[in-house]
């Protein structure tokens, strides 16, 4: 009959054993190993703020700049498609004008002959008529465009006035509101420095 082999308690590995488990040296590593993940992760969350700040400065930065721009483009467009009315208006006028220029200019009365002289002279009258009025409508609302001041002046006739009256009197009068506080400023200076030294 086996004799029954008498139990042996298993050693503990030295790592393993109770005492070991909890000594200063663990703790102190357990501790320090804590602090560095609790860093860790306050440093996470820093870096998540700062950018979630970022990110929030950055789009309404983008929404601001975006609306400005959004705003100038419409105004742009805006501005070119009147540009580009006034442009084919003037463009038209343009046309008209030169194809009266070029009609008046074949006409040449100096060498109709005495016999046609009036029947010529009958055709060439509504012509030159209509190249009149058609000159004189182009000129006759100077401030109708805004982005040309071409039809303020009249050509071979406002070119001959010289001074533009108007203007210099604009800019005289500009000229006086512009130094007018400084006229007031000096004229008090005067009369404080004229007051003390009376005193």
């Amino acid at each position: 009959m086996r004799q029954a082999t008498p139990y042996r308690q298993m050693e503990l590995s030295p790592r393993a054993s109770e005492g070991d488990m909890h000594s200063p040296e663990q703790m102190r590593q357990q501790v320090e190993q804590a602090r560095q993940q609790a860093e860790y992760y306050e440093a996470q969350r820093r870096e998540l703020e700062e950018s979630t700040e970022r990110k929030t400065l950055f789009n309404e930065s983008l929404n601001e700049i975006g609306m400005k721009l959004h705003n100038a483009v419409r105004r742009l467009e805006r501005e070119l498609e009147s540009m580009d009315r006034e442009q084919a208006e003037i463009a038209q006028i343009n046309e008209c004008l030169k194809r009266h220029l070029q009609i008046l200019s074949s006409m040449r009365p100096q060498t109709w002959s005495p016999e046609t002289f009036h029947e010529r002279l009958n055709e060439a009258i509504p012509k030159l008529d209509r190249a009149i009025n058609d000159f004189e409508e182009a000129y006759s609302v100077p401030g109708r465009y805004r982005h040309t001041e071409i039809f303020r002046y009249k050509p071979g006739i406002d070119e001959r006035r010289g001074i533009d009256w108007d203007t210099l009197r604009s800019k005289a009068s500009q000229g006086f509101f512009f130094h007018l506080p400084l006229f007031i400023l000096l004229l008090i200076t005067w009369g404080v420095y004229t007051l003390i030294s009376l005193i």
